[in-house]
């Protein structure tokens, strides 16, 4: 197994898709909308399944076939391993969880939506490849709504590179032990505030370190962080609808963006 550093996630999605020729690959209805665009971007037909309340393919899938599992919010190590064990050809979307173990075919991870770099992620796959580097140049920037959206902007029009220098540097000198704790903390502290009205009993494994404390429940909470919603709008009809419509993301950050 080799591991890379590419410049997104999701250009780590479509290196595995041209490494291995894959023509067909199930994804869930419920995954950011740069996931099947990328597998459209390498003409790989996509095929969608449905997830049930506990966020595990609600349907099975035929043996050999290729299967992109994302580990949502980074709680669902077990959902992981025990697909792992029956699809050969399964991909895992840590792009959640910066911490977890590699399994299944190939893996990858997000660096900048754990730590503060402007591009980075991290590719397992047992093939070489052969990528230019980013030439972008990164230039420190106040942590602000606007500038994340500017950076998105950026990385949504990128054709898959090897990390940038700067982001590389900063990587390498994270104390990502101490991230980690700090992550657990904050996770613990949401979870003794909003456990008692949260739908989602989270029991987090020692291989869980969540991307963010998720709040499912249909009344408003009051705050001044700024909550992403996940993802795009999904047919009322379809269970998944509810994490759509009233899951609240909410970061494990000491400076979150703020309203």
């Amino acid at each position: 197994m080799q591991i890379y550093e590419l410049n997104t996630a999701r250009n780590c999605l479509r290196i595995i898709i041209r490494t291995y020729g894959i023509k067909e690959i199930f994804i869930p209805y419920y995954i950011c909308p740069t996931i099947w665009q990328a597998c459209r971007a390498e003409k790989c037909a996509v095929k969608f399944y449905h997830i049930d309340n506990n966020f595990y393919p609600a349907i099975k899938f035929p043996k050999d076939s290729y299967i992109l599992y994302p580990n949502y919010f980074g709680i669902n190590s077990k959902n992981v391993i025990k697909l792992s064990k029956s699809y050969p050809n399964l991909i895992v979307d840590n792009a959640h969880a910066a911490y977890m173990p590699h399994y299944g075919l190939a893996s990858f991870y997000s660096y900048r939506k754990f730590f503060n770099v402007a591009d980075g992620a991290k590719l397992y796959i047992n093939k070489e490849i052969i990528l230019p580097k980013d030439e972008y140049i990164y230039k420190a920037t106040p942590k602000t709504y606007d500038n994340y959206i500017k950076n998105e902007v950026r990385l949504n029009n990128e054709e898959p590179k090897f990390i940038n220098d700067i982001s590389k540097n900063i990587i390498n000198n994270t104390d990502f032990e101490k991230e980690k704790a700090k992550r657990l903390e904050i996770f613990y502290k949401y979870a003794e505030n909003y456990n008692s009205i949260n739908e989602l009993k989270i029991e987090l494994s020692t291989q869980d370190i969540p991307f963010v404390y998720p709040l499912l429940c249909k009344q408003e909470i009051e705050t001044d962080i700024i909550l992403f919603r996940y993802w795009d709008s999904l047919p009322e009809d379809f269970l998944e609808y509810k994490f759509y419509r009233y899951l609240k993301p909410i970061p494990l950050l000491e400076e979150p963006f703020r309203k």
